[in-house]
Formats: C-alpha cells, structure tokens, sequence
C-alpha cells in the first residue's frame, strides 16, 4: 500500500501554498535553472537576477494552469511577472514541494 501511495500524484499547488513554497526555496537557494534555461537563448538576455527579481515580487500570476511532466514528477507553472528592469516576463518553473525546491526550466 505504501509503494502505490508513493506513486501517487499530488494535487497542483495554488495560492499561498504556491506563493510561499517560491519564498522558501529562494530564501534557501534551493532554486537551480536548467541548462535551456541558462544558456539556449542568450539573446534574450534574462539574468538569474531578472528570475529571482520577478518570483520574489507579490504581484506576479500563474497564468495557466500547471501542467504535470511524467518525465521529471513535477508540476510545471507558467508565471508571468517583470523583470529588474520592469519588462515582462515569463517563467516555467517546475515545483518539487517535497523538497521546497523548484526548477527554472526557461523564461522569455
């Protein structure tokens, strides 16, 4: 019974559950990017610092409802916040509640 439990998908975060597992994996550096993340478009020039920027402002949205990746056994949320210098910007972010760690896999 534990094994099927374990395999279980969690429900999707929202809200302040959301809100707050971003606060304290930043808060702990527990936020790693993705190799697409951090070097497949250098020309939109969007530094760790623009991402850090826009998840630890309270205004930012998920804007669509998370999809789960089989894959990784994460949700995955886009959100939609701005950058150092106030430009918009989008975030997918996979989330690993478990671990209060989450996972930029690409902005633009």
């Amino acid at each position: 019974m534990s094994s099927r439990r374990r395999n279980k998908r969690a429900a999707p975060l929202a809200g302040n559950a959301l809100r707050e597992l971003i606060r304290v994996a930043l808060e702990r550096g527990y936020c790693t990017e993705s190799l697409h993340s951090a070097s497949d478009h250098p020309e939109r020039n969007i530094s760790p610092d623009d991402i850090i920027h826009g998840l630890e402002r309270s205004d930012w949205e998920v804007i669509k409802n998370p999809n789960w990746d089989d894959e990784h056994a994460s949700y995955e949320y886009l959100i939609r916040t701005v950058d150092i210098e106030g430009e918009e910007l989008t975030i997918k972010l996979a989330i690993y509640p478990e671990e209060k760690r989450i996972k930029v896999i690409t902005a633009w």
